[in-house]
């Protein structure tokens, strides 16, 4: 299917560059499963597009700055919920699928645990740090998916056996019905608190709905998982640095977000959200294609270290290429798309989409960058290149914004992007073996 799209799309000289020298039988298994999950994507894609812009002109700059200011506050406690396994767990349900009732039994109880904390915590956060009512209600809604999220762990063990096609039924029946409550939020006029309680039932759905699946399709049962202790330190041990790596990379992912509530109003979030949202969009194809055919690359280490290498070469040109054309097009596009689904009282969002834009090619590579470590059982890397990310994050925000405005939080994300792959250019062969971080 997409397989059969990307041979159309693309001339055949650059397909046999890319695509051609893979194995065959095994790159259209993994592309098939590729196919449902960029058909989920695009379903998703499409019809939160149009939502979005919808919720936007309904909430205004403002009652939508806080509500992408609750979201991005959750965001940077959510990483003590999951505590970063979600990788590992994947990695290691494709590579030992006869430990499958242990892994998903230790990491369900394991994040349900953890989330319950999370939650608590980000709410007592919330209580300090906020004086408006409004947010902190915003904020303890939308945290309530640190406790539904656990259960969606269950999904992984889809992917991991090449049957994405289920989770992405999923995926497609939430892209329809999310914004339909959406709407009748704002048919009925019901206010803000209500899309945070949509975000929190979404999480709540995903995870039933994955255990549905699990019962009816595989013919197992959760009756059958079992918590190993041992394999609880195991998982801990290996995903501590991409917890500390996850909580620097939702520091310079969303504090921007946070620091422009702070520092300017709900307002300047608001239209800074506008600019975000329509750039994230842009990284789901390339997105797509990386998760999906990240089995492909782990078995391609274990088989032939050769193969390996030309397979992760091979895309993250592709990727890349998709990325840059997608920017190129969206920055051209932008005065015109935002006053067409935003209305005029988004208008000061197209300068900073127009600088914001060009941190999708960052985001793609960071992403390639991450799943290499990860490939490379070599965490404790990535944590370093993140850790660097959040400070220079931090710091630009500190000092862009008071004098730029909003778009300084713009460039702050965008250097924080170069400067994490230019680290990883000119210390990959050198300083990260001198380390111990690569063989």
């Amino acid at each position: 299917m997409l397989h059969a799209l990307v041979h159309r799309l693309l001339p055949n000289w650059i397909y046999q560059r890319l695509i051609g020298d893979w194995d065959k039988e095994g790159f259209k298994k993994y592309f098939k499963n590729t196919g449902w999950i960029f058909i989920a994507k695009m379903v998703s894609f499409v019809v939160s597009f149009f939502t979005i812009a919808i919720v936007a002109r309904y909430l205004g700059p403002e009652n939508l700055g806080k509500l992408s200011y609750a979201q991005s506050f959750v965001s940077i406690f959510s990483i003590f919920a999951s505590l970063g396994i979600d990788l590992i767990i994947y990695r290691d349900l494709v590579a030992h699928p006869e430990k499958e009732n242990e892994l998903l039994g230790t990491a369900v109880m394991t994040k349900l645990f953890f989330g319950s904390l999370t939650f608590l915590v980000t709410i007592i956060a919330s209580i300090t740090i906020s004086t408006d009512n409004v947010l902190t209600w915003l904020i303890g809604i939308i945290a309530l998916s640190f406790i539904f999220q656990p259960f969606g762990t269950v999904g992984h063990l889809f992917n991991a056996q090449v049957l994405s096609k289920y989770p992405s039924y999923i995926s497609i029946f939430l892209a329809f019905f999310i914004p339909a409550l959406k709407l009748l939020v704002i048919f009925f006029d019901k206010g803000i608190l209500y899309f945070a309680g949509i975000i929190a039932f979404e999480a709540l759905f995903y995870g039933v709905a994955n255990i549905i699946l699990y019962v009816k399709i595989l013919k197992k049962t959760p009756r059958n998982w079992s918590i190993s202790f041992t394999l609880f330190k195991k998982l801990f041990h290996e995903s501590w640095p991409l917890l500390l790596a996850g909580l620097s990379n939702y520091i310079y992912a969303r504090i921007d977000q946070v620091m422009i509530q702070h520092i300017i109003d709900s307002t300047a979030v608001g239209l800074y959200e506008v600019a975000v949202r329509l750039t994230e969009p842009l990284s789901f194809l390339p997105g797509v294609i990386i998760g999906s055919l990240f089995p492909a690359i782990i078995n391609a280490k274990t088989a032939d270290s050769i193969e390996y290498h030309k397979r992760f070469k091979s895309l993250a040109i592709l990727c890349l290429g998709i990325s840059f054309i997608l920017v190129l097009i969206l920055f051209v596009c932008a005065p015109y798309i935002i006053k067409l689904l935003f209305g005029a009282q988004f208008i000061e969002s197209v300068h900073i989409l127009r600088v914001y834009v060009w941190t999708n090619l960052g985001t793609v590579a960071t992403s390639l960058i991450y799943n290499y470590f990860i490939t490379e059982n070599k965490t404790k890397a990535f944590l370093v290149f993140t850790v660097f990310g959040a400070s220079i994050n931090v710091t630009a925000n500190v000092f862009l914004i008071p004098h730029l405005g909003i778009v300084g939080a713009a460039y702050a994300t965008l250097l924080t992007l170069f400067c994490i792959v230019l680290l990883f250019l000119l210390t990959k062969n050198n300083l990260l073996k001198r380390a111990g971080f690569l063989a």
